[in-house]
């Protein structure tokens, strides 16, 4: 349900009736839309939908192939799949650590980082807080 507003010299605007009655307006700035979120081509005609347009960015880039159907599926791309699933077995296998500690590589060196400035020790000499009679020795006036 849309809503009415009035303005001050009491007139009536329908905000949701302007909005749709202006979609296929190019909107103001460079990127070459209208008002709606198409994209805009040469002479004002749109090109694309804010629809495609959302499907191409959140598309998952190996959606419909497999490996059954050569016609979609070439070498090259079970070639890159190979490639990912060798990274993700190093990576698996790095993140293992060997159960014998003479193999463990040394722990690599946190130089930079907030670990490296939280790491460092500090020695804090706190001392006491001072008695009354030793606040009354302070230099200077007591009383003006």
């Amino acid at each position: 349900m849309s809503r009415v507003y009035k303005t001050a010299r009491g007139k009536s605007v329908d905000i949701d009736k302007v909005k749709l009655s202006n979609e296929k307006v190019i909107a103001v700035g460079n990127m070459k839309v209208n008002a709606r979120g198409d994209k805009i081509g040469a002479g004002g005609g749109v090109t694309a939908t804010r629809n495609q347009i959302m499907d191409q960015i959140y598309a998952v880039p190996d959606a419909g192939y497999s490996p059954n159907d050569p016609t979609t599926y070439t070498e090259q791309q079970m070639a890159v799949n190979e490639q990912k699933a060798k990274e993700l077995h190093d990576l698996a296998s790095n993140l293992a650590t060997p159960a014998n500690p003479e193999q463990q590589a040394p722990a690599p060196s946190t130089r930079g980082a907030l670990a490296s400035s939280v790491a460092k020790t500090t020695s804090v000499v706190q001392k006491a807080a001072p008695t009354p009679a030793e606040q009354k020795k302070a230099n200077g006036p007591s009383r003006i």
